[in-house]
């Protein structure tokens, strides 16, 4: 067993008797000493399993497939486990890990195994103690410890004698301990289908989220925040919001502005906006004040744009502004059988069903802040330094969020919050936004504007292949560009940075970058095997022949392998190869897309079948297939393709905020819908491709990218129309 600091493990007794076992999950900083810990596993005496999780519940089932791994691992069962909410950063028990990039499976999949495989053998070794045999002789399952005689004591029974091996006394016995990893056990806990750990509490309205939290004495508050960027307040009338019931006082809030990592000025990243907070006693009475509110902003240079003219400036960023970032291979002399497209993908906001909201108090030396949070030490760091104080006297206690994927790893919520507190008297005040406020001030996923050109060989391959890319957010693209698994003789890609210009503050959204690339990508290469005149499927895998994993920036190899395999297999399992029955009056239409999610390794293949009647479309079929590794739980795995599904389609059909005088146009669910029942899909099908012996890897972001191009597609296969920007609109017939 490893004892660096990355697998640090170790024993210690409960009071009354069980076992807890303390192990470390890499975290991007080191904790001060080695007595910090990633996780806790308590074996209490009643046989109960109690998991303290240290990643960000929100809805994609990390807490219930950290604790499958565990318990597979152990020898136990999922009924035995009790999963304790995630601590706060106060704690020198646990490291709270960021949660983002599908990582949390893949990153802590060995370092539980191992957790696990100790507290297993230190089991066996105190039952092999007691039947006086030998730790081998004895195996666990279900919760139990049998022995060769047949004996069996439940884990509880042993646990007491199992955390001894790590006491003062015992400390060469527990060094001499070396578990095996198990193997897995289809069947047994990993691979089959377990029901989310917070189930019962979400469907009886039980589960706790950010939204509930309360402090005894608190305030409530409620901000008008500038409508641009970087607006200022010009002047603010509160006299009628204080004469609202229940107003207590009514304060302007500064901006949080901060220089973009490794970029150049004038790229900002923009943490919060100026806004004037009305204080009150119910959160009711807060936006009533709000409403009465009289604020005139002074409106920053530069800040006009409208959908045109936004899309204009990165069209001519296209053309004004590229720098080359990579470039193999020599471009082709001959130009004139170029294929070109422009495809844009428009910001788009997280629309959370849990609006947004945090509860903070300000203590003059000291700041607490309760909130659902992505990355709660982050936060820490970063709010400390903000407000001047020692990290130590910084504690972000983590709730749980309704969703809103990325959007919780951005802080304006907590420096909002923290200074209404200080400035009402450094009193507890919690803040809730509004949906209007959650649509008009989200950090929105970026804008991306892709100029794609390829030329053919006659036989069809690639010749060349150039990518280049306006965007609003990340960046900077030195150490990761398009994730791009085909083979061309030549590639380009050049990068326009339009951050520093942007109307709006960009952010992470599911999926991150995969999903404009992907859309550009899959539906260009559409477009190239129409001028091939080759089926779409076949010309992926013409271009797919060298079988080399393609390098993509400085830290990610696509693999060839891995995308033919999830593309043949979908072709497979949707029947592509089988005509699209006709009828009058309604056309119809099969599309294909397949693309990686790097940041979580995993590959994708998507088809989609669509039905246009009059000029409108109903899908009526999308298959996916999907290789993650090792899938720990195939009921949360599918509900996760499914919902990305779901959520990228979402963005397909209705996303895109929308831009007048430099503002958000947008407002509420009625103008930036999700998709409808009518729009649903009429049958989604969810295949995994599992290799023998393969670790886990990312699920969460895999399936949204693929859904806008693999319908772009279809709708072009039964109407002959190209949809090159989202959200999807077909021309009149």
């Amino acid at each position: 067993m490893s004892t660096g600091r990355r697998d640090f493990l170790k024993f210690s007794a409960l009071a009354g008797g069980g076992l807890l076992l303390q192990g470390a999950f890499p975290v991007l900083a080191a904790p001060p000493d080695g007595s910090d810990v990633g996780y806790f596993v308590r074996i209490l005496t009643s046989n109960v399993l109690e998991f303290s999780l240290t990643h960000h519940e929100m809805g994609q089932g990390v807490a219930t497939s950290m604790a499958m791994v565990f318990a597979q691992e152990l020898g136990a069962d999922m009924a035995q486990f009790r999963v304790l909410p995630i601590p706060d950063t106060a704690s020198k028990r646990y490291v709270l890990s960021g949660t983002g990039g599908s990582n949390c499976i893949k990153d802590n999949y060995l370092h539980l195994r191992r957790g696990a495989a100790l507290a297993r053998q230190a089991l066996l070794q105190a039952a092999a103690a007691r039947w006086k045999c030998k730790p081998e002789e004895c195996s666990t399952a279900h919760g139990f410890v049998t022995g060769p005689k047949k004996q069996r004591l439940g884990f509880g029974a042993l646990a007491a004698d199992a955390a001894a091996l790590g006491g003062p006394d015992n400390r060469d016995e527990f060094r001499k301990l070396q578990p095996a990893l198990g193997e897995r056990v289809a069947g047994d806990v990993v691979g089959k289908g377990q029901p989310n750990v917070y189930a019962d509490a979400i469907v009886r309205g039980q589960q706790n989220y950010g939204i509930d939290f309360t402090l005894p004495g608190m305030l409530f508050a409620s901000l008008e925040r500038s409508p641009q960027l970087r607006g200022r307040v010009a002047r603010f009338d509160a006299s009628a919001a204080l004469k609202v019931p229940g107003v207590r006082a009514v304060v302007k809030i500064a901006a949080h502005e901060e220089a973009a990592n490794n970029l150049p000025a004038p790229a900002t990243f923009f943490s919060s906006k100026e806004a004037v907070a009305v204080v009150a006693t119910s959160t009711w009475a807060a936006m009533q004040g709000r409403k009465a509110l009289v604020v005139e902003w002074e409106k920053p240079a530069g800040a006009s744009h409208s959908d045109e003219s936004w899309n204009a400036f990165a069209a001519q960023a296209l053309d004004r502004d590229l720098s080359l970032v990579q470039e193999t291979g020599s471009a082709p002399a001959e130009r004139s059988n170029m294929l070109a497209a422009e495809y844009i993908y428009p910001f788009q906001a997280h629309a959370c069903m849990e609006p947004m909201n945090c509860v903070a108090h300000h203590q003059g030396k000291r700041a607490e802040v309760w909130v659902g949070t992505q990355s709660a030490i982050g936060w820490r760091n970063q709010l400390a330094r903000i407000f001047g104080l020692p990290e130590s006297d910084v504690v972000v206690s983590p709730q749980f969020s309704g969703g809103a994927f990325g959007r919780r790893f951005y802080m304006d919520t907590a420096i909002e919050a923290l200074r209404v507190s200080q400035a009402a008297g450094n009193v507890p005040v919690k803040i809730v936004w509004t949906r209007e406020d959650d649509l008009r001030h989200d950090h929105f996923h970026p804008y991306t504007r892709s100029r794609l050109r390829a030329a053919l060989t006659p036989d069809g391959a690639l010749a060349s292949w150039q990518h280049d890319e306006a965007r609003s957010y990340f960046g900077n693209p030195r150490g990761e560009h398009p994730w791009f698994a085909y083979d061309a003789a030549h590639m380009r890609y050049a990068f326009a940075n339009l951050q520093g210009a942007s109307p709006l503050q960009g952010g992470a959204w599911r999926s991150v970058v995969a999903n404009h690339w992907a859309f550009s990508q899959e539906c260009f290469v559409d477009e190239l095997a129409h001028a091939a005149r080759k089926d779409p499927v076949q010309f992926r895998l013409g271009v797919m022949r060298s079988g080399e994993d393609k390098p993509s920036g400085e830290r990610y190899k696509v693999s060839q392998k891995r995308m033919r395999k999830v593309l043949e297999t979908a072709a497979a399992l949707s029947g592509w190869d089988q005509p699209v029955a006709s009828e009058p009056g309604v056309q119809r239409g099969r599309g294909i897309a397949a693309y990686p999610y790097m940041h979580g390794n995993s590959y994708c293949a998507m088809v989609a079948d669509v039905e246009v009647r009059r000029n409108q479309f109903t899908i009526t079929r999308v298959v996916a297939v999907v290789d993650c590794g090792l899938v720990i739980n195939p009921d949360g795995a599918r509900q996760q393709v499914e919902g990305g599904i779901m959520w990228g389609l979402s963005a397909a059909l209705h996303g895109g905020i929308r831009l007048a005088d430099g503002a958000v146009v947008n407002t509420n669910f009625h103008d930036t819908p999700f998709a409808r029942h009518s729009e649903t899909p009429r049958k989604i099908e969810v295949h995994f491709i599992e290799e023998p012996d393969a670790a886990p890897c990312g699920l969460g972001e895999i399936a949204p990218p693929l859904i806008a191009p693999a319908l772009c597609n279809a709708l072009f296969a039964a109407t002959g129309q190209r949809v090159r920007e989202l959200p999807v609109k077909l021309a009149a017939a």
